[in-house]
């Protein structure tokens, strides 16, 4: 179950969130509470838990400032609770990776629904936990290279090329080019590709070979997964052509990565030391 921390200085909302939330149904926990963003700060460092449901507006410590405080502590997601007035806040809180945020008076279907979308954000990051793991225990020194960009996630900033890396990312398992994106951004492709190289360092072209082999390479922590599906599902309709540039980018072949990411080899023993010469 996905254990849940709710800081909120109200004790009428308080308990009613943890009270009358049908915690179980929603495969969740409350394992702390607390009325103030310092008691929060140090209930969420000592639970670890998995979601931290706070309000903005607290004596002493405000929710921002305890998620602040809490940046590289936890890998717990959070749900801000915000007023009308207080969108500003909300706005804040995203730059700070807050996973999402609910209004008052809380709607009990949103905010059911709230939970649900982060359970699964959180289930995600535990997969990603998994197989970065795994590759921790492969050792291969050319998966390894390919380690951080496998399971890390993208932050590309700017217009044209936000909004293409944004497209990529919806369309991948289809067919197309530069010229879709541009003309679904209304820009000629000159300029989307030039401004793409100096955003990303990547022509498109190479950003989306890259994007759908590191999909590929998720999908492959399946040992029951095939290899002609996933071709398939990241955009290849030539299975021998997806594996020539699976093994280009990643320096194994497709069937050589999940063998070895979902059978890793034992680290081989340090040989003893010889004695020293009497």
């Amino acid at each position: 179950m996905y254990r849940v921390v709710v800081v909120e200085d109200s004790l009428l909302l308080r308990k009613g969130l943890v009270f009358t939330t049908d915690w179980s149904n929603l495969d969740c926990e409350v394992v702390g509470e607390a009325d103030n963003g310092l008691e929060g700060l140090d209930t969420i460092l000592a639970v670890q838990p998995d979601i931290v449901i706070t309000d903005i507006r607290m004596p002493g410590l405000d929710g921002l400032q305890m998620i602040e405080r809490l940046q590289g502590k936890t890998e717990a997601l959070f749900i801000i609770i915000t007023a009308y007035n207080e969108f500003e806040y909300a706005r804040k809180a995203v730059k700070l990776g807050v996973m999402d945020y609910i209004s008052k008076p809380i709607d009990d279907g949103d905010f059911q629904a709230i939970i649900r979308k982060t359970c699964l954000k959180v289930e995600q990051n535990h997969e990603n936990e998994k197989i970065r793991s795994k590759l921790e225990r492969i050792g291969d020194s050319r998966i390894m290279l390919f380690k951080e960009y496998l399971t890390g996630k993208d932050t590309i900033q700017g217009n044209y090329a936000g909004q293409a890396v944004q497209y990529i990312e919806k369309h991948y398992r289809e067919d197309f080019g530069v010229k879709e994106i541009a003309r679904q951004l209304a820009v000629s492709e000159g300029h989307l590709s030039r401004l793409f190289k100096e955003t990303t360092g990547y022509t498109i072209g190479d950003y989306l070979q890259n994007y759908r082999i590191r999909q590929a390479c998720r999908l492959l922590s399946n040992p029951m997964a095939k290899i002609y599906e996933i071709a398939d599902q990241t955009g290849y309709r030539d299975q021998r052509y997806f594996s020539v540039m699976f093994k280009k980018i990643v320096g194994l072949t497709p069937r050589e990565f999940q063998n070895k990411l979902n059978n890793p080899a034992p680290p081989s023993p340090h040989p003893p030391e010889e004695a020293p010469d009497a």
